[in-house]
């Protein structure tokens, strides 16, 4: 098991958003989380890294409870952001941005993803690792974003609206990429996702949230046999 949430209540000041939101996401999972603009997904994703303060509920990783650990020490444990838009350093290459990233996320233990290993596992910013990010498509800024995520130890990422902007072939070879990196390497990771169709190809569990509460929450099998739209 990696990530896990318990009945977890978080928002802004004294106003609440999430209304008491479970889930458990086990190693390699990925779990495709939907829901209308404001209905709390990045709510949810800024309460798993602690950028708001969960007011109710538990959060654990890997069985520890994190939910009062700073942002700092919760990245350090293997959690990653891959926010909206493009999450690169625009005015460096691929090589210095994984340089930088590589060695600010060094693990102790030996940082188990090093920068060469991010390179074999993304062949096309090895081939443009000369390239600055600024310069390069939009599907290869994300590649990017992704890669330096992974450096380090991750054990889940959060992914948010990683499609933006992307044509849709892009976006299917951006997924595929993403799962089979996932799978391989045992991190799972919560994907929001407003392309339903191509979010669930990949999805291992699905969540629909709407006014902060949990509609749907279960398995792609399960999600299929019903019309999700219903749930929005």
């Amino acid at each position: 098991m990696t990530l896990e949430a318990r009945g977890l209540v978080a928002g802004y000041g004294d106003k609440s958003i999430l209304d008491k939101v479970s889930f458990t996401l086990k190693d390699g999972e990925i779990l495709a989380f939907f829901g209308h603009n404001g209905a709390g997904k990045s709510t949810t994703l800024k309460a798993v890294l602690g950028l708001l303060p969960a007011q109710e509920g538990e959060i654990l990783l890997d069985g520890e409870r994190i939910e009062k650990l700073s942002v700092s020490a919760r990245l350090k444990r293997g959690l990653r952001l891959l926010p909206e838009g493009r999450g690169v350093f625009p005015d460096l290459s691929v090589e210095d941005s994984i340089e930088i990233v590589a060695r600010s996320n060094r693990d102790p233990n030996g940082n188990k993803i090093s920068g060469d290993d991010v390179y074999e596992l993304l062949p096309v910013l090895k081939d443009r690792r000369k390239i600055v990010a600024g310069e390069m498509s939009g599907g290869q800024q994300q590649m990017l974003a992704f890669g330096l995520a992974l450096l380090g130890s991750p054990k889940c990422v959060l992914l948010e609206e990683p499609s933006v902007g992307l044509q849709p072939d892009l976006v299917e070879e951006l997924f595929a990429k993403m799962s089979d990196i996932c799978k391989q390497l045992s991190i799972s990771a919560i994907l929001i996702e407003h392309k339903i169709v191509s979010a669930m190809k990949i999805a291992d569990q699905v969540m629909i949230i709407n006014s902060g509460k949990l509609v749907f929450n279960g398995t792609k099998t399960e999600a299929e046999q019903i019309d999700l739209w219903n749930y929005f």
